[in-house]
């Protein structure tokens, strides 16, 4: 005798519909697109040389924005350390002078 296997997920009693209406789809997705274009991380990294400067330009690379953090690679633990210390804050009011529609949590260096 072969067992039957409920496929109704748990909680649902079969009397609602599980469809949606598509302008309900449509609205969450390009709100999304939205987002993610408003935030432009690729202007972002771009702008990068020139919010650091040229004296660290050739010492980092911004390597991702992501939900309002900044990923920056450097080449040491003593540039790491000098960035940490005393040019974070400066550098995020850099940022957000350049890019005041895009919100920036956290700037985040890593060596490598």
């Amino acid at each position: 005798m072969i067992k039957r296997v409920s496929r109704k997920p748990k909680g649902y009693d079969g009397t609602k519909t599980t469809t949606r209406q598509m302008d309900d789809v449509l609205h969450h997705v390009l709100s999304q697109v939205e987002k993610v274009f408003a935030d432009r991380p690729d202007l972002v990294l771009s702008s990068w040389p020139d919010i650091i400067g040229n004296k660290f330009a050739s010492m980092t690379r911004a390597e991702s924005f992501a939900e309002g953090v900044l990923t920056v690679r450097v080449a040491n633990s003593t540039l790491l350390s000098l960035l940490n210390q005393y040019e974070k804050p400066k550098l995020l009011e850099k940022l957000k002078e350049r890019f005041p529609a895009v919100e920036f949590r956290q700037l985040v260096f890593k060596i490598g």
